[in-house]
């Protein structure tokens, strides 16, 4: 009886074996679909303007910008999320939500230049003011797990100004943001976000 038990053990695991080599045998392999198929649409979407820019000098610029946000991997929280992926006809119009249980809820800002709800509210400063120190517009400092301002600090002054004017020139797209909204039971000195202007008195 034991024999018997042993070899019909022995044969599930063989047919488990031989069944998983099966399996990856059939399934299409990955690189059935040209690469170009996955780095065409973001491809598109991040020079989607920039030739449309009259000046040698600030084309040059804007481009330089394009490479710092693909490095900087801005698109992951800035770019609207699909079932299929990134959606690029939203091309960096925010909108992803973050919750902790202390500071609340966020959502990552619109980069696009729309009047409206984007970034052309803000001035050239109070942009690389968020990159150089992670203080908002309004006087407040963002928790870095929501805003990792602090990887871009180390950028030069000629970065930041690239980067801006980038973002100047892509697509502008109205997608209005919800802002940021506190938990109410978090205690008031939590540390996301606080009041600079606050903060500098205290020193």
């Amino acid at each position: 009886m034991k024999k018997i038990l042993k070899w019909i053990a022995i044969g599930v695991v063989c047919l488990i074996v031989v069944g998983f080599i099966a399996f990856l045998y059939l399934i299409p392999p990955f690189d059935m679909l040209p690469r170009e198929a996955f780095s065409q649409p973001h491809a598109a979407a991040v020079a989607s303007s920039l030739d449309k820019i009259n000046d040698p000098v600030e084309r040059a610029l804007a481009k330089r910008g394009q490479y710092i946000m693909s490095i900087s991997d801005c698109n992951g929280c800035h770019t609207p999320q699909g079932d299929q992926g990134p959606n690029w006809d939203e091309y960096l119009a925010g909108g992803a939500k973050f919750e902790m249980i202390k500071p609340g809820t966020a959502h990552s800002r619109n980069l696009t230049p729309d009047k409206q709800t984007g970034l052309t509210r803000r001035t050239d400063e109070e942009v690389k003011r968020v990159l150089r120190s992670g203080v908002f517009h309004d006087g407040r400092i963002f928790e870095p797990t929501f805003m990792p301002w602090p990887a871009f600090t180390n950028m030069t002054e000629e970065d930041r100004h690239a980067l801006v004017t980038y973002l100047r020139h892509i697509k502008p797209i109205k997608h209005d943001v919800p802002e940021w909204s506190p938990n109410s039971s978090a205690p008031l000195n939590s540390f996301y976000p606080y009041d600079y202007a606050e903060h500098e008195k205290k020193k």
